[in-house]
């Protein structure tokens, strides 16, 4: 299991809490099988070394849980900026998404009724006072974070989408407004 995580704060997420388990499962199995009296006289180390593990396993969650800042979320006057999409790779994602089932988009040749109309999302992203690579991210990666009027949440699926699906996405949605 360690080894197919990929960062060093997972594995170390991992490592801390491998070592929480095994502590906890030689205190509860294997001590009282030695010393069925256990902690008995040596309470006061144990209560000691219980508050050590405690400390350390909430200590690694607050240093090795941290989640890493999306490209969108960069500092101001960051110079990193948000993966550039493919506009052709986003209507093949498109189209095999199914969101051609339920928007219209002309450049797509979808006429689906029952989300917002796509060949709007200039003056959707306008009334939500975003920018449009913005809006269109957001409204695919967190479906009701608006929505539009005449629409209800909870209708959009969350797609499962890398980074650089939802990039080729932007790229398509954009290009036809």
């Amino acid at each position: 299991m360690v080894f197919a995580l990929s960062t060093a704060h997972q594995i170390g997420l991992a490592a801390t809490g491998a070592a929480f388990i095994a502590f906890a499962l030689i205190s509860s199995f294997v001590l009282p099988s030695r010393n069925p009296n256990f902690p008995g006289r040596s309470r006061n180390w144990y209560l000691v070394l219980c508050a050590v593990f405690f400390i350390a396993m909430m200590s690694a969650v607050l240093v090795f849980g941290r989640e890493k800042k999306e490209n969108a979320e960069a500092a101001p006057g960051s110079t990193t900026a948000a993966p550039a999409g493919n506009a052709a790779a986003g209507k093949t994602t498109f189209s095999s998404s199914g969101c051609s089932a339920c928007h219209t988009f002309k450049p797509a040749g979808a006429n689906g009724k029952v989300g917002p109309d796509l060949d709007m999302l200039k003056q959707a992203a306008q009334k939500a006072g975003q920018p449009l690579g913005k809006f269109i991210t957001t409204s695919i990666e967190d479906p009701n974070a608006y929505i539009a009027p005449g629409f209800h949440a909870g209708v959009m699926p969350k797609l499962p989408l890398s980074s650089t699906q939802v990039a080729d996405l932007v790229a398509f949605l954009s290009s036809g407004q």
